[in-house]
């Protein structure tokens, strides 16, 4: 069944051109939030090219191609074109990615958002959600690291994909360009917090309570509502893929066999050991 392997191939590379977006971030001058100097940091380049090339590794600058055309690619050599711009459409609808796009955002919603969002009523709110921003795309850089190497493994065997392991090939060159994604933003963490932070009432705080604050919240959320969100998310593809297949229980069952976690019957993953 090929069908996952496509969607997940699709899902990939349509967040990766989300990473664009991380240009827009605002930073300001972030000196004014700490009491130490941060000349020559990365701290201090985020505005200065940091972010910026960040955005073109992930979403391609004017002719230059970025991750997302890259993941399409490799999908496309390894499955010989195998959906059209309607079928993909669709298909990302199903993942909860795409539909409503032409919702012109509301500021005002956005910015309650925001402040429902916030940990620390003393600190700069734009700057407070840029470390929640930074700190969200660490770990899903990290966690995307597991995920490009099970890619590059599947599309590197000649025996069930196409392209002579061309697709393998480019998803290795994604996967160099991420290693300086995750090294930027922990040294730019890294640097916020082992400095002290200057509120807007001129209290300060120290950087381990701000950041670790932040880091602990940040990690709650990437190992507990999202990623079980991407297990169901990904089971479902599997399970359409599955629908009307003559032994789809069968392959079901085998599938759940391979993996180390399985559903319950309420929806709920437990370790397969466990099951």
């Amino acid at each position: 069944m090929r069908e996952p392997i496509i969607t997940t191939l699709t899902r990939i590379g349509t967040v990766e051109g989300f990473g664009a977006m991380i240009r827009y971030a605002t930073v300001g001058d972030p000196q004014r939030y700490f009491d130490e100097s941060i000349a020559g940091t990365a701290l201090a380049h985020l505005d200065r090219g940091l972010f910026e090339a960040h955005a073109r590794d992930e979403a391609g600058f004017e002719a230059e191609a970025g991750h997302k055309q890259m993941w399409f690619a490799a999908r496309d050599v390894a499955f010989e074109h195998p959906v059209t711009e309607d079928e993909t459409a669709l298909m990302l609808e199903r993942m909860g990615i795409g539909g409503g796009g032409s919702t012109v955002p509301d500021p005002q919603r956005i910015r309650r958002q925001m402040e429902e969002a916030r940990v620390f009523d003393d600190l700069d709110l734009d700057f407070e959600m840029l470390i929640q921003r930074m700190i969200n795309i660490l770990l899903i850089e990290i966690s995307a690291f597991h995920t490009f190497a099970w890619a590059e493994t599947v599309l590197a065997d000649t025996d069930l994909v196409a392209g002579d392991g061309e697709a393998a090939r480019l998803v290795s060159y994604v996967r160099q360009d991420e290693t300086p994604h995750v090294e930027y933003l922990k040294t730019a963490l890294t640097e916020m917090r082992d400095r002290t932070f200057v509120g807007e009432s001129g209290r300060k705080y120290a950087g381990t309570e701000i950041v670790g604050r932040l880091w602990d919240r940040g990690l709650a959320e990437s190992l507990g509502p999202r990623r079980e969100q991407n297990l169901k998310v990904t089971l479902r593809e599997v399970e359409h893929a599955l629908d009307g297949h003559a032994r789809r229980d069968a392959l079901l069952e085998g599938f759940h066999a391979h993996g180390s976690i399985r559903p319950t019957d309420d929806g709920a993953f437990v370790a397969a050991s466990t099951y």
